[in-house]
């Protein structure tokens, strides 16, 4: 099947360009319009300057050659005894109308690898992904290496600076020269969340994507135009595709082949996503979401998307499932271009929120059944809405008449996108939280839960 994350990245930045600009809403100018005032940091660094000069890592300054700043994050002072207990912003994804133009935002750059109390679960299933199917997850080729590089390098950066009790620079040979070719360079970190210490000094021990995959919890695509003007993947950090597919099989292909399957990709989608791309600075990064349900928390191949060779029971196994332990998995997605390589990064990090936690905002179970039974057909047949559907229809007409008997919502309440989209109704001002993040209100949500644990039974595919 198609990569959910990927495909719809792409569909959301295409037919955004496609239908209008103004599809292409600013991030903070929605939230500040609606009384979001603490979104934007007051001291992120500008994104232009008349500076021109190469790109340059040291101190953390970077610019590309017509002098863009990349924008810098704000140290956050959370503990690893805090990430322990920290939620991620609450995303809400759920539009109606639901068209296929999906909004995307300027990323506000303090969250382009945001933390959250599941970050070493992600890190450890990183590696045992890696351990068990090698390059079917993680593969690169030979002129994707210094764009592998580059992102290392930005990744690595761009902890230490975000996140400075988190990460530990324990010895610093300086910024990588143009070529990464003098020994010594570079930096030996320690992840205070692992106890891992990276050595990234010159020469390298493994890939770069190696060491990508062992500091940050996101899957990575890295795409390069080539002179045939097409853009080809070249390199990517994939653990957690969510589907049944392998990074080998698209690694070296170009976009317009690997999204041949994708809905109106050749009338209407295939131009206007060059013409994003040819545009893009690296100064200009922007992030989205989608989502999809499923009745399982695993990373690799969500139950939702199990072909049945692999596991003969996922059928059966969703009937016995209680409705309340379906969840949504919002796929956060972010795109930017690296100003050295010019290489377009794609980044996805799946979240999980339950149902059950999110029964007590207004709207949220209306909007649920509304979509999965009456969105565009070709989004439910992709996301495979019609095979648990009827099986969680009660349980979310019941939520439905819970908010109307609690007065949350009327029974002629407008159903529609909310104001506070992709957000949670209850974000109220900044994002950076340092004691433990988000704290969802709802009586139903439980701060100290962790499915770690009931992770582990759920693996029981050959293929998970």
């Amino acid at each position: 099947m198609v990569d959910p994350a990927l495909i719809l990245l792409l569909l959301g930045v295409s037919i955004s360009l496609y239908l209008s600009k103004t599809h292409i809403i600013s991030f903070y100018d929605k939230f500040q319009k609606s009384g979001f005032q603490g979104l934007k940091s007051s001291s992120s660094t500008p994104s232009t300057s008349t500076t021109k000069g190469k790109s340059a890592y040291a101190n953390g300054s970077v610019a590309d050659e017509d002098g863009n700043i990349m924008p810098r994050p704000t140290p956050l002072m959370i503990t690893p005894d805090q990430v322990s207990n920290y939620d991620d912003r609450p995303w809400r994804p759920f539009r109606w109308p639901y068209h296929q133009t999906m909004s995307i935002f300027k990323l506000d750059i303090n969250h382009w690898l945001d933390m959250d109390k599941y970050y070493i679960h992600y890190i450890e299933e990183k590696k045992r992904i890696w351990l068990k199917y090698g390059k079917e997850n993680i593969d690169w080729l030979p002129e994707g290496y210094d764009a592998s590089f580059e992102l290392m390098d930005v990744v690595s950066n761009h902890l230490i600076e975000r996140y400075p009790l988190l990460f530990t620079v324990l010895k610093d040979g300086g910024a990588y020269d143009d070529d990464y070719s003098k020994a010594g360079t570079g930096k030996i970190i320690k992840n205070e969340l692992t106890q891992e210490i990276l050595d990234m000094t010159l020469p390298l021990k493994q890939h770069p994507l190696l060491y990508v995959t062992k500091l940050a919890k996101e899957d990575f695509y890295l795409v390069k135009k080539k002179p045939d003007g097409l853009h080809y993947l070249v390199a990517a950090a994939v653990p957690f595709p969510g589907g049944s597919f392998g990074i080998n099989h698209k690694i070296g292909r170009n976009l317009d082949v690997i999204h041949e399957d994708v809905p109106y990709y050749k009338e209407k989608l295939q131009k206007s996503m060059e013409r994003w791309f040819a545009r893009m600075r690296p100064c200009d990064p922007v992030e989205r979401a989608s989502w999809y349900i499923s009745w399982d928390h695993k990373l690799k191949v969500n139950n939702v998307y199990q072909l049945p060779k692999f596991n003969p029971n996922v059928e059966a196994n969703m009937k016995s499932t209680d409705p309340k332990e379906f969840n949504v998995r919002v796929e956060r997605q972010t795109l930017r271009r690296l100003p050295k390589s010019q290489a377009i990064i794609f980044t996805n990090h799946p979240i999980f929120y339950s149902i059950e936690e999110m029964k007590d905002e207004p709207l949220i179970p209306s909007l649920i059944k509304k979509i999965i039974y009456e969105g565009p057909q070709d989004i439910i047949k992709y996301k495979n809405f019609e095979s648990f559907r009827d099986h969680i229809s009660d349980y979310l007409d019941g939520l439905i008449k819970r908010q109307i008997d609690l007065g949350l919502i009327k029974e002629d309440t407008p159903l529609k996108t909310l104001p506070t989209y992709p957000f949670a109704h209850w974000v109220k001002a900044d994002f950076d939280y340092i004691n433990g993040g988000f704290n969802n209100p709802s009586a139903s949500y439980d701060k100290k839960a962790n499915y770690v644990d009931k992770y582990k039974t759920e693996l029981v595919a050959e293929n998970d």
